[in-house]
């Protein structure tokens, strides 16, 4: 263990340890704590800048300004309505078709951020529309939009397997399996389909009725009547937020970048008087945007000063000789939800994919299987804000704090273990 680790690790639990016990602004705590690890060198400045600039932060700030536009249009109160009255006027109806449609939309889309962003000004509505609370809404819907990735073999996700072959290949995999095209959908399929039944039913129900503490995304305060946008403005506004949803949609296949499809949508709402400049900023969630930058630049450090690498290795070092199926996969499992806590995703499994490699070959087993758990436990990523960028959107937006995220994430990461785990450990043991 070098300095650096240490020190990285010292910082990891301050911001964990501020985020959770202040009532400071989560986006200057992750902030001060990036400057920090630039101060001590566990990250160097170019890096921590570069972050500034990720894809992500665009497009979280310039869709909020897209949504804020489509939020003033008469079509968002029409549509809530519809939709309640299709769910027969009841509120958590109206949840579950969020779910099933943002479900069969993932199909087409996996990116949870794009998602999250399309129906976000209409969760809101539906919840003006009941007179909820957004706190009874933001988790479940937003959190399933994480437990939804069936990797079915379409479009982009159609090179999962060719990517997970090539992880066994570069690292001199001795055990000689490889995987097909339809195994990452029969791993993780079912185990989706029950993560919909959990989050339609005990998800709604465990979320709380009223926030724990303020819900500061603009668009949820409560407003100044405006004055109604000018037909024109109407269609301006219908026809930005449509494209914009169905550029995000297609963005691989049309070769446009996601953040310039956002960034332009939000310029036309602004050119054509949807919005004015004041209130195209003030729809931008400054805090999220800040402690998703935070949150980055402490996975960056993560990497570079090899404290993720030291930690996934030190356990797969304790698994010892020759540990069961269930053992093997547990261990990673548990390392792999932990770290994707302070860690993108990809970054996560890319990480340990090859560290799980090596330790099937010292051990003499098949690693499809762990592959598959880690890829599916880096998804796990909802008990704290630096998770994933949905997380700080849907904790400013349903008012959560981080006992708030814990209490309701607990059994949704229990019932994904039990399944996930289990179904794999079926399907491709380590010891065929």
């Amino acid at each position: 263990m070098t300095i650096q680790i240490i020190v990285n690790i010292g910082l990891w639990l301050i911001m964990l340890l501020l985020i959770a016990c202040t009532k400071w602004d989560y986006g200057v705590i992750a902030l001060g704590v990036a400057c920090l690890l630039v101060v001590t060198g566990c990250v160097d400045a170019n890096t921590a800048l570069g972050m500034f600039s990720d894809t992500n932060v665009i497009v979280i700030a310039t869709i909020m300004i897209v949504s804020a536009g489509f939020s003033r249009t008469q079509a968002i109160g029409k549509i809530a309505s519809l939709l309640y009255k299709v769910g027969q006027d009841r509120f958590e109806n109206c949840l579950r078709m969020f779910m099933i449609v943002n479900f069969i939309l993932g199909i087409f889309l996996g990116a949870a951020v794009t998602r999250i962003a399309i129906v976000y000004p209409l969760i809101l509505a539906v919840c003006r529309k009941a007179g909820k609370s957004p706190s009874k809404a933001m988790f479940p819907i937003g959190v399933m939009l994480l437990c939804d990735q069936t990797y079915f073999p379409l479009g982009s996700e159609a090179a999962n397997y060719i990517k997970y072959n090539g992880f066994l290949e570069s690292a001199g995999y001795t055990f000689g399996d490889s995987f097909t095209p339809m195994e990452p959908f029969f791993a993780f399929a079912p185990v989706c389909v029950i993560m919909l039944i959990y989050f339609m039913t005990v998800g709604i129900k465990v979320a709380p009725e009223q926030p724990p503490r303020a819900i500061a995304e603009i668009s949820v305060r409560e407003q100044k009547e405006k004055a109604a946008l000018a037909p024109h403005q109407e269609v301006a506004a219908y026809t930005i937020f449509a494209v914009t949803c169905l550029c995000l949609i297609f963005s691989g296949k049309i070769g446009i970048p996601q953040w310039v499809v956002t960034t332009a949508a939000a310029i036309l709402m602004y050119l054509t008087g949807v919005l004015s400049v004041k209130e195209g900023i003030a729809a931008i969630p400054f805090s999220v945007v800040w402690l998703y930058i935070g949150a980055i630049i402490m996975g960056a450090a993560l990497s570079q000063t090899g404290t993720g690498l030291f930690v996934g290795s030190g356990i797969a070092n304790l698994l010892g000789g020759k540990p069961s199926t269930l053992v093997l996969y547990l261990a990673f499992w548990f390392v792999t939800m932990f770290l994707t806590q302070f860690m993108n995703n990809a970054a996560t499994a890319n990480m340990l994919i090859p560290v799980a490699i090596m330790t099937c070959n010292s051990i003499g087993c098949s690693a499809k299987g762990v592959i598959l758990i880690i890829q599916s436990a880096s998804l796990v990523a909802w008990f704290l804000p630096t998770a994933t960028a949905i997380i700080p959107m849907i904790m400013n937006g349903g008012g959560y704090n981080i006992g708030s995220l814990v209490k309701q994430g607990i059994w949704a990461a229990l019932v994904k273990t039990i399944f996930q785990v289990g179904w794999i450990a079926i399907l491709y043991p380590a010891w065929p």
